[in-house]
Protein backbone atom coordinates (compact mmCIF):
# COMPACT_ATOMS: atom_id res chain seq x y z
CA UNK A 1 0.00 0.00 0.00
CA UNK A 2 1.31 3.23 -0.80
CA UNK A 3 0.07 7.01 0.30
CA UNK A 4 -1.66 7.45 -2.67
CA UNK A 5 -4.17 5.19 -1.45
CA UNK A 6 -5.11 7.62 0.94
CA UNK A 7 -6.89 9.85 -1.33
CA UNK A 8 -9.02 6.59 -2.10
CA UNK A 9 -9.49 4.95 1.26
CA UNK A 10 -9.96 7.94 3.68
CA UNK A 11 -12.32 10.02 1.75
CA UNK A 12 -14.72 7.26 1.17
CA UNK A 13 -14.33 6.18 4.86
CA UNK A 14 -15.29 9.72 5.78
CA UNK A 15 -18.59 9.64 3.05
CA UNK A 16 -19.24 6.65 4.90
CA UNK A 17 -19.28 8.08 8.21
CA UNK A 18 -21.12 11.20 7.69
CA UNK A 19 -23.93 8.61 6.15
CA UNK A 20 -23.90 6.78 9.00
CA UNK A 21 -23.81 9.85 11.43
CA UNK A 22 -26.78 11.40 9.22
CA UNK A 23 -28.48 8.23 9.78
CA UNK A 24 -29.36 9.17 13.28
CA UNK A 25 -31.51 11.39 12.46
CA UNK A 26 -34.93 11.00 10.62
CA UNK A 27 -35.12 13.54 7.40
CA UNK A 28 -37.76 13.64 4.77
CA UNK A 29 -36.10 14.34 1.72
CA UNK A 30 -38.70 15.13 -0.03
CA UNK A 31 -38.91 18.35 1.62
CA UNK A 32 -38.11 22.13 0.41
CA UNK A 33 -34.88 22.94 1.04
CA UNK A 34 -34.52 24.99 4.18
CA UNK A 35 -34.00 28.00 2.79
CA UNK A 36 -37.65 27.82 0.77
CA UNK A 37 -38.68 26.92 4.38
CA UNK A 38 -37.50 29.90 6.01
CA UNK A 39 -38.02 32.32 3.40
CA UNK A 40 -41.40 31.21 1.40
CA UNK A 41 -43.07 31.05 5.28
CA UNK A 42 -45.53 28.71 3.39
CA UNK A 43 -45.23 25.35 6.00
CA UNK A 44 -46.02 24.44 9.04
CA UNK A 45 -43.73 23.54 11.31
CA UNK A 46 -42.00 20.24 10.67
CA UNK A 47 -43.65 16.93 11.79
CA UNK A 48 -41.94 16.08 15.13
CA UNK A 49 -40.58 12.54 14.36
CA UNK A 50 -38.08 14.64 12.38
CA UNK A 51 -37.01 17.35 15.16
CA UNK A 52 -35.06 18.06 17.82
CA UNK A 53 -36.66 18.64 20.41
CA UNK A 54 -36.42 21.41 21.76
CA UNK A 55 -34.70 21.77 25.32
CA UNK A 56 -36.34 24.94 27.29
CA UNK A 57 -35.42 23.43 30.83
CA UNK A 58 -32.65 21.74 32.39
CA UNK A 59 -35.03 18.67 33.53
CA UNK A 60 -35.07 18.06 29.50
CA UNK A 61 -31.68 16.70 29.21
CA UNK A 62 -29.39 14.52 31.30
CA UNK A 63 -25.97 14.27 31.33
CA UNK A 64 -24.50 12.45 28.42
CA UNK A 65 -27.20 13.33 25.96
CA UNK A 66 -26.32 15.10 23.04
CA UNK A 67 -27.46 18.56 21.98
CA UNK A 68 -27.30 20.61 19.26
CA UNK A 69 -27.19 24.65 20.12
CA UNK A 70 -28.17 27.48 17.83
CA UNK A 71 -27.28 30.95 19.09
CA UNK A 72 -28.54 33.73 17.06
CA UNK A 73 -28.32 36.68 19.36
CA UNK A 74 -25.95 38.54 17.01
CA UNK A 75 -28.28 37.61 14.04
CA UNK A 76 -30.33 40.33 12.51
CA UNK A 77 -32.78 38.58 11.47
CA UNK A 78 -33.67 35.81 14.15
CA UNK A 79 -35.80 32.61 13.47
CA UNK A 80 -36.49 29.16 14.52
CA UNK A 81 -34.21 26.27 13.54
CA UNK A 82 -35.98 23.84 15.10
CA UNK A 83 -38.99 24.42 13.53
CA UNK A 84 -37.86 24.84 9.93
CA UNK A 85 -35.07 22.23 9.95
CA UNK A 86 -34.74 18.72 10.94
CA UNK A 87 -32.15 17.64 13.64
CA UNK A 88 -29.91 16.26 10.60
CA UNK A 89 -29.73 19.66 8.70
CA UNK A 90 -29.65 21.48 12.05
CA UNK A 91 -26.84 19.09 13.14
CA UNK A 92 -24.97 19.97 9.27
CA UNK A 93 -25.44 23.67 9.82
CA UNK A 94 -22.63 25.88 10.05
CA UNK A 95 -24.17 28.45 12.48
CA UNK A 96 -24.77 25.52 15.06
CA UNK A 97 -22.77 23.34 17.17
CA UNK A 98 -22.85 19.88 18.59
CA UNK A 99 -22.28 19.45 22.27
CA UNK A 100 -22.03 17.00 24.76
CA UNK A 101 -23.78 17.50 28.47
CA UNK A 102 -21.45 16.76 30.93
CA UNK A 103 -23.63 17.86 34.48
CA UNK A 104 -27.02 19.18 34.56
CA UNK A 105 -28.56 21.72 38.16
CA UNK A 106 -31.74 22.63 38.63
CA UNK A 107 -31.57 25.67 36.21
CA UNK A 108 -28.84 25.17 33.99
CA UNK A 109 -26.54 22.77 31.42
CA UNK A 110 -22.56 22.50 31.04
CA UNK A 111 -21.70 21.43 28.17
CA UNK A 112 -19.03 20.58 26.27
CA UNK A 113 -18.13 21.07 22.13
CA UNK A 114 -17.51 18.26 20.19
CA UNK A 115 -16.66 17.80 16.56
CA UNK A 116 -19.44 18.13 14.24
CA UNK A 117 -18.85 14.28 12.98
CA UNK A 118 -17.36 13.66 9.36
CA UNK A 119 -13.88 12.95 9.65
CA UNK A 120 -13.35 8.86 8.52
CA UNK A 121 -12.66 8.10 12.43
CA UNK A 122 -16.03 9.95 13.53
CA UNK A 123 -18.26 6.87 14.01
CA UNK A 124 -15.99 4.68 16.23
CA UNK A 125 -18.33 3.72 18.42
CA UNK A 126 -15.65 4.25 21.31
CA UNK A 127 -14.49 7.48 20.53
CA UNK A 128 -17.95 8.69 19.18
CA UNK A 129 -19.28 11.92 21.23
CA UNK A 130 -16.03 12.26 23.02
CA UNK A 131 -14.49 15.93 23.03
CA UNK A 132 -11.23 17.35 22.66
CA UNK A 133 -8.86 18.31 25.02
CA UNK A 134 -9.72 21.78 24.27
CA UNK A 135 -12.77 21.80 23.27
CA UNK A 136 -14.78 25.01 24.79
CA UNK A 137 -16.70 23.66 27.82
CA UNK A 138 -19.68 26.08 29.28
CA UNK A 139 -22.80 26.27 31.45
CA UNK A 140 -25.40 28.22 30.25
CA UNK A 141 -29.42 28.08 30.66
CA UNK A 142 -31.67 26.79 28.25
CA UNK A 143 -34.51 28.83 28.26
CA UNK A 144 -33.44 32.52 27.39
CA UNK A 145 -34.24 34.95 24.54
CA UNK A 146 -32.39 34.34 20.92
CA UNK A 147 -31.36 30.51 22.35
CA UNK A 148 -32.42 27.49 21.26
CA UNK A 149 -31.08 24.03 21.93
CA UNK A 150 -32.20 20.71 20.94
CA UNK A 151 -31.99 17.47 22.16
CA UNK A 152 -29.99 15.07 19.75
CA UNK A 153 -30.53 11.27 21.97
CA UNK A 154 -28.53 9.50 24.60
CA UNK A 155 -25.15 9.03 23.89
CA UNK A 156 -24.92 5.45 24.77
CA UNK A 157 -27.81 5.21 22.59
CA UNK A 158 -26.92 6.71 19.72
CA UNK A 159 -23.67 4.77 19.73
CA UNK A 160 -25.46 1.42 19.68
CA UNK A 161 -27.48 2.61 16.30
CA UNK A 162 -23.87 3.16 14.34
CA UNK A 163 -22.61 0.39 15.37
CA UNK A 164 -26.44 -1.66 14.26
CA UNK A 165 -25.90 0.90 10.93
CA UNK A 166 -25.92 -1.47 7.87
CA UNK A 167 -22.67 0.32 6.49
CA UNK A 168 -21.28 -0.12 10.07
CA UNK A 169 -19.31 -3.24 8.82
CA UNK A 170 -17.92 -1.22 5.33
CA UNK A 171 -16.71 1.91 7.50
CA UNK A 172 -14.85 -0.43 9.95
CA UNK A 173 -13.27 -2.08 7.22
CA UNK A 174 -12.41 1.47 5.35
CA UNK A 175 -11.38 2.43 8.58
CA UNK A 176 -8.83 -0.46 8.93
CA UNK A 177 -7.69 0.20 5.33
CA UNK A 178 -7.13 4.49 6.13
CA UNK A 179 -5.14 3.70 9.12
CA UNK A 180 -2.83 1.37 7.73
CA UNK A 181 -2.59 3.72 4.56
CA UNK A 182 -2.03 6.59 7.58
CA UNK A 183 0.68 4.78 8.81
CA UNK A 184 2.12 4.29 5.59
CA UNK A 185 2.28 8.11 4.49
CA UNK A 186 3.73 8.65 7.84
CA UNK A 187 6.77 6.44 7.09
CA UNK A 188 7.06 7.55 3.82
CA UNK A 189 7.46 11.48 5.02
CA UNK A 190 9.96 10.29 7.76
CA UNK A 191 11.85 8.50 5.18
CA UNK A 192 11.44 11.88 2.99
CA UNK A 193 12.36 13.99 6.37
CA UNK A 194 15.76 12.25 6.84
CA UNK A 195 16.48 11.86 3.24
CA UNK A 196 16.48 16.09 3.05
CA UNK A 197 18.25 16.25 6.46
CA UNK A 198 21.42 13.99 4.92
CA UNK A 199 20.66 16.47 1.75
CA UNK A 200 21.01 19.68 3.89
CA UNK A 201 23.92 18.23 6.16
CA UNK A 202 26.58 19.46 4.19
CA UNK A 203 25.26 22.54 2.96
CA UNK A 204 24.54 23.44 6.59
CA UNK A 205 28.34 22.55 7.11
CA UNK A 206 29.35 24.77 4.30
CA UNK A 207 26.61 27.87 5.33
CA UNK A 208 28.11 27.68 8.79
CA UNK A 209 31.99 27.92 7.65
CA UNK A 210 31.43 30.15 5.17
CA UNK A 211 29.83 32.64 7.77
CA UNK A 212 33.17 31.98 9.75
CA UNK A 213 35.63 32.84 6.86
CA UNK A 214 33.42 35.85 5.82
CA UNK A 215 31.23 36.90 8.09
CA UNK A 216 27.97 35.75 10.04
CA UNK A 217 26.14 38.60 8.97
CA UNK A 218 26.80 38.03 5.62
CA UNK A 219 25.01 34.44 4.99
CA UNK A 220 23.28 31.96 7.50
CA UNK A 221 21.76 28.96 7.99
CA UNK A 222 17.67 28.77 6.72
CA UNK A 223 16.82 25.84 8.93
CA UNK A 224 15.46 22.86 8.10
CA UNK A 225 12.43 23.97 6.33
CA UNK A 226 13.84 26.56 4.13
CA UNK A 227 16.64 23.95 3.76
CA UNK A 228 18.87 26.18 1.74
CA UNK A 229 21.74 29.07 3.08
CA UNK A 230 20.37 32.72 3.07
CA UNK A 231 22.75 35.30 1.85
CA UNK A 232 22.08 38.90 2.69
CA UNK A 233 20.04 41.02 0.61
CA UNK A 234 22.58 43.23 -1.43
CA UNK A 235 24.39 39.74 -2.02
CA UNK A 236 21.73 38.20 -3.48
CA UNK A 237 22.06 38.78 -7.23
CA UNK A 238 23.70 35.58 -9.07
CA UNK A 239 27.15 35.79 -8.76
CA UNK A 240 27.09 38.56 -6.49
CA UNK A 241 28.21 37.11 -3.20
CA UNK A 242 31.34 35.56 -4.88
CA UNK A 243 32.34 39.21 -6.32
CA UNK A 244 32.30 39.88 -2.74
CA UNK A 245 34.86 37.06 -1.39
CA UNK A 246 36.71 38.25 -4.49
CA UNK A 247 37.08 41.73 -3.52
CA UNK A 248 38.41 40.33 0.27
CA UNK A 249 41.27 38.93 -1.51
CA UNK A 250 41.78 41.78 -3.58
CA UNK A 251 41.93 44.18 -0.56
CA UNK A 252 43.73 41.74 1.75
CA UNK A 253 40.64 41.65 4.12
CA UNK A 254 41.59 37.72 3.88
CA UNK A 255 44.72 35.92 2.53
CA UNK A 256 45.00 33.04 -0.17
CA UNK A 257 44.04 29.85 1.95
CA UNK A 258 40.69 31.48 3.57
CA UNK A 259 39.66 32.57 -0.09
CA UNK A 260 40.35 29.20 -1.47
CA UNK A 261 38.54 27.65 1.92
CA UNK A 262 35.68 29.78 1.28
CA UNK A 263 35.49 29.57 -2.56
CA UNK A 264 35.13 25.13 -1.92
CA UNK A 265 32.01 26.48 0.48
CA UNK A 266 30.46 28.74 -2.50
CA UNK A 267 31.23 26.05 -4.83
CA UNK A 268 28.96 23.11 -2.39
CA UNK A 269 26.29 25.91 -1.90
CA UNK A 270 26.18 26.46 -5.57
CA UNK A 271 26.66 30.27 -4.90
Amino acid sequence: MTAELIEDVRPWTATLARTIVAGLWDHDNDLPTPHGRVHEGRLPPLPAEVRAPAVTSATDVAVDDLVVIFDQRRRVHPFDILRFYTAREAVADRQTVVARVTATTARTITVTNIQVPGHWRAVDPASFGEAAEDAPRYTLRPNIPNRQIGRLGALDDLRRRIAAHPHYPDWKKGYAASCRAEQTAAEERHTRWQREQERQAPLRAATQHLALLIGDDLISWGGPLVGNAVVARDLRAPGRLRTYVAGLRNTEAIDDGTYTAASKQLDLLGL
